[in-house]
């Protein structure tokens, strides 16, 4: 085909687009009529719209206060309520494995085991979740890099939101002691060093040489980086991040150490209440575990209470961030939002721990987190208030995009559908299949026959013989 006719075809589809009324992908607008929007980072607005183009926030208002492009994807949300989408600053799940038998591998990245088709994903989305922090598990050193995706799509690339978002490390020690895995991890670091050191060192004396006469003045230094160490070069020079896991209080001065060292995000286990003083002088937000109450004896008294970390960091002034389990109640937004309202923790600031404070701490707190506009059009459509237990998500958009329906959602189709249909499932192929039974009809009754009386035989009152009344008695003679 040559190029004018090749014109041609691309003029006449453009005018059949035109006249189907058909938009094009550049024009894409989805508008969501609220019964309630929670923007997070702004005032609640009753009846609101929230207009969406080519992924974006355009237009965050009251009903009536703009007009819905005619062209636009419209979606009635009225009586419900619509909020940002959950945001998980630190999670291992939908990985085929967690990388934990080779702990010392900076150049690995989480990309390579993330499994699109996991539960998890699928999960995730259920509950409202639309952006996930996939790092490496925690019994690990330095365990690669992290990746922040969005649970849905094909292959890890159609997930993908951000690619090598730091470091895994850890201070759990899963097979000696608490000193020996700071030792190794220290040791680690050192190597790191000294062969950055090395490298500068040989640079410096090649480039002195060239500066001698001793080397041509036209030859450059071509030696890299080896690619195995480069990730921790970047690590030990502050520009890449470093996400350190800490078990408990005991390893919370080797974290403060660390971070004057490093760039660091601490992701801290729930038994820390004995070092909330020493986790002050962070001055950043921690990742709290996904188990965020827990039981202590008192060594006098021998009675147990129950400690929330949630409110421990709260009442300290440390912004937090939660996470979510891979399974169980703790993989629920509203089980973690409702543990820390329950344990006196403000409203706003339990949903700012799954919203914005985990943006943040991702670098992406001018994307996700909050509804305004320029943001991505990442939003959740709840049947009623997000703390309440009756409440379910009935839609999620990623960049505006319906990317689940509860009313589509094959598995809470089968898990709740009518009873009806259940046991036509469990019947079995032939019932299924709508299989009739044949149908037993009772044989006609014969009227006797009408004859004339014989000569001498009375009459009955019916005109018939044998019988008074057409019944079944003995024959009168």
């Amino acid at each position: 085909m040559n190029q004018k006719s090749q014109l041609v075809s691309l003029a006449c589809w453009l005018a059949a687009a035109l006249a189907s009324g058909a938009p094009l992908t550049g024009q894409d607008v989805t508008a969501v009529k609220a019964g309630k929007i929670i923007t997070i980072s702004g005032p609640v607005i009753e009846n609101g719209l929230v207009l969406i183009e080519n992924g974006r926030i355009t237009k965050l208002c009251k009903q009536g206060e703009v007009e819905i492009p005619w062209a636009a994807k419209v979606i009635d949300a009225s009586g419900k309520v619509v909020m940002p989408t959950w945001v998980v600053a630190h999670s291992q799940g939908g990985q085929r494995g967690f990388n934990e038998n080779m702990q010392n591998v900076p150049w690995l990245s989480v990309a390579d085991a993330i499994d699109p088709a996991a539960l998890y994903f699928e999960d995730a989305l259920r509950t409202g979740v639309g952006t996930i922090h996939v790092l490496a598990g925690n019994q690990t050193l330095l365990g690669g890099h992290g990746m922040v995706v969005r649970p849905v799509g094909r292959t890890v690339e159609d997930m993908a939101v951000s690619a090598n978002t730091g470091i895994k490390m850890s201070l759990f020690a899963p097979g000696g002691g608490r000193l020996q895995q700071i030792r190794k991890l220290r040791r680690a670091l050192g190597d790191v060093r000294e062969y950055l050191a090395d490298f500068d060192r040989r640079k410096a004396e090649f480039d002195k040489e060239q500066a001698a006469g001793a080397i041509p003045a036209d030859k450059k230094w071509t030696e890299e980086i080896d690619r195995t160490k480069k990730p921790a070069v970047d690590l030990v020079q502050k520009k890449t991040k470093g996400w350190l896991y800490v078990p408990s209080f005991a390893e919370v001065d080797e974290a403060l150490r660390l971070q004057q060292e490093l760039d660091l995000v601490c992701v801290l286990g729930n038994n820390i209440d004995e070092a909330i003083g020493l986790l002050k002088k962070l001055g950043k937000p921690v990742v709290l575990d996904e188990n965020l109450e827990y039981f202590e004896t008192d060594e006098e008294t021998q009675q147990e209470k129950k400690l929330c970390s949630a409110k421990l960091v709260a009442d300290a002034g440390i912004p937090f961030a939660l996470t979510l389990g891979a399974n169980g109640p703790t993989a629920q937004p509203w089980w973690q939002l409702g543990t820390c309202v329950r344990n006196g923790i403000p409203r706003q600031q339990a949903l700012e721990a799954l919203t914005t404070v985990p943006a943040k701490l991702l670098g992406l707190d001018d994307q996700l987190g909050s509804l305004a506009e320029g943001k991505l059009g990442n939003l959740q459509i709840l049947t009623g208030d997000p703390l309440q237990a009756t409440s379910w998500v009935e839609t999620v958009l990623l960049e505006g995009a319906v990317v689940y329906e509860r009313s589509k959602d094959p598995r809470l189709q089968y898990l709740f559908g009518e009873e009806k249909d259940k046991q036509k499932k469990g019947a079995g192929p032939d019932d299924a299949e709508g299989k009739v039974e044949p149908k037993v009809t009772e044989p006609a009754k014969a009227e006797p026959a009408k004859t004339e009386p014989k000569a001498g035989e009375p009459k009955t009152g019916d005109g018939k013989t044998g019988t008074q009344n057409g019944g079944g008695g003995r024959e009168v003679r």
